[in-house]
């Protein structure tokens, strides 16, 4: 996991082949007002999803991992929490779909991460988070979930 500013986007370039385009992507878009929907960047490697919705209590979500994407994501409007966890010491509550790419797990809430605008988190397939939490109170977040294909041709990180 990583969590950074986005003024130092060009420090994560090359860590990943496609994460580049991710990033390019939302250097460009920071700061504008993106309608919810889903945005082509390169067909199924690198596509982001933006969404509206209210923040909930931590106790009401549950921490969630993906396998083929990495996650990289960002607040544009609001303010919520995200929870993040190791994978490996949490149980398992829902077995993982590789249609959707998600697997839901339970356990202790870990580490905090606050993101509001300016501020971003990149996910790995070993990183259990539990997004879409309230940091203080409720309230409605806008949010950017770049996703980008983690696996590459004849290589197996999971």
């Amino acid at each position: 996991m990583i969590v950074d500013v986005v003024a130092n986007l060009k420090f994560y370039r090359g860590l990943h082949p496609r994460l580049d385009k991710g990033l390019d992507y939302l250097k460009s878009i920071a700061g504008w007002d993106l309608a919810d929907g889903r945005y082509e960047l390169s067909g199924m490697e690198v596509y982001a999803n933006v969404a509206t919705y209210e923040t909930l209590p931590p106790a009401s979500k549950p921490y969630e991992a993906h396998r083929a994407y990495i996650d990289l994501q960002y607040v544009l409007a609001g303010k919520e929490g995200m929870f993040w966890a190791p994978l490996d010491e949490l149980s398992t509550t829902t077995e993982y779909s590789g249609v959707e790419d998600i697997a839901y797990f339970t356990g202790p809430d870990e580490l905090l991460i606050p993101l509001e605008p300016g501020r971003f988190v990149i996910l790995f397939p070993w990183d259990a988070h539990k997004p879409g939490c309230c940091s203080d109170q409720l309230g409605v977040v806008k949010k950017l979930v770049i996703k980008i294909l983690f696996a590459l041709p004849g290589k197996n990180f999971c």
